[in-house]
């Protein structure tokens, strides 16, 4: 399995590490071309989670570790079969 993480996010270094290969990178380094062997992202508002970023890729979850949720496209993710959550 394999993590994107926005490196921004705090205490989240060392929590994924025992069950999955985590990259992390500043929000807008994160590109399609980063994305496309993922399995999940966790994230921030500063990532567009479109069809953009995630179209072929194998991201099937993101999180976001935000209360707003504006930044993922929704109908985007339901068609692709991306399960999404954030962290009101």
């Amino acid at each position: 399995m394999k993590i994107i993480i926005d490196d921004k996010i705090p205490y989240i270094r060392g929590v994924f590490e025992d069950v999955a290969e985590v990259v992390y990178l500043p929000g807008h380094k994160t590109t399609p071309e980063v994305v496309k062997d993922a399995d999940a992202i966790i994230t921030r508002t500063r990532t567009n989670c479109n069809e953009k970023l995630l179209g072929g890729s194998a991201v099937k979850f993101i999180a976001t570790a935000t209360i707003g949720y504006d930044h993922i496209d929704i109908d985007y993710c339901e068609k692709a079969g991306i399960n999404w959550t954030n962290a009101p």
